[in-house]
């Protein structure tokens, strides 16, 4: 479970009321009860209904029904129902709409690839890239794993990831091994991976007793085949990672490579999933 701090759900709500909702004030209604009801409009994975959950509860409201991130649901299906004061329900109501639809669309669109690879492997991961909007890792991060993808990478700070920008400043990827072996920020705990961008540089790495996988950034899935198959007679424990371009398209020939990882940005690109909300006004 992913934890979401009190901090986050008031800039949430902070962002959409930063002073008051004028409009329920003119009207004069925010001290009338009533319900909010969240519906699926389509089939899709559910992604945020606790978050929405919490804002609802922070509003003061009171949850009457939730279902659990990760549930599949048919159209027309209740996610969340909450209760409480006609001012809170229209205060929660939209972020709480926003949430639900963006977090589900990028879950479904991560089951449904999850469910294509596993189609021929069984034994493939899916990882979502950090390639977020700034200040959303933390939601984001929820719906990939409401719809069974790991994440990748969430930070700088989590795993040593070798790129050819940074090897554009030790002198050029022969000089890989010596910088790394003679350096004093010795990685103890953290996976050492190195990207590479073609067959010569790839078949090379897997030669290096100092690096824990090889991510292998545009390569097709025959070239990814090779070098599994390479991998497999060399160094059996070297993680190979497929990244570059992959989607809903074509993840099932990049699954069927037999590489142990595949990293993809496409789950950024989900269409929201459409859900209703209805509002009821309870004497």
């Amino acid at each position: 479970m992913l934890y979401i701090t009190d901090e986050i759900i008031d800039k949430i709500i902070k962002e959409d009321v930063p002073y008051s909702d004028i409009t329920t004030e003119m009207l004069g209604i925010g001290e009338e009860n009533g319900t909010i009801s969240f519906y699926t409009r389509s089939e899709g994975v559910i992604a945020g209904a606790g978050l929405a959950g919490k804002i609802f509860t922070k509003l003061g409201c009171e949850i009457l029904s939730e279902v659990k991130d990760g549930e599949k649901l048919s159209t027309g299906s209740l996610i969340l129902k909450a209760k409480g004061k006609a001012e809170a329900l229209h205060t929660g109501w939209k972020v709480s709409l926003n949430t639900l639809e963006y977090l589900s669309g990028i879950a479904t669109l991560c089951r449904e690839m999850v469910d294509i690879a596993h189609s021929v492997n069984q034994n493939i991961i899916l990882a979502a890239t950090r390639k977020s909007m700034p200040l959303s890792r933390e939601l984001v991060t929820l719906a990939f794993q409401a719809g069974g993808v790991s994440a990748h990478r969430l930070g700088l700070s989590e795993t040593v990831l070798i790129f050819k920008q940074h090897i554009e400043f030790i002198g050029g990827f022969d000089n890989i091994e010596r910088v790394i072996k003679s350096s004093n920020h010795k990685m103890v705990e953290k996976k050492i991976i190195l990207e590479t961008e073609n067959m010569q540089d790839s078949l090379k790495a897997l030669h290096y007793d100092f690096i824990d996988g090889l991510q292998l950034d545009k390569l097709s899935p025959d070239e990814i085949k090779n070098i599994v198959k390479e991998r497999n007679s060399i160094n059996p424990k070297m993680l190979i990672l497929a990244a570059g371009g992959i989607n809903k398209g074509n993840i099932k020939e990049y699954a069927a490579s037999e590489a142990d990882v595949i990293v993809s940005s496409a789950f950024f690109h989900a269409l929201p999933l459409d859900i209703k909300a209805v509002i009821e006004r309870k004497k």
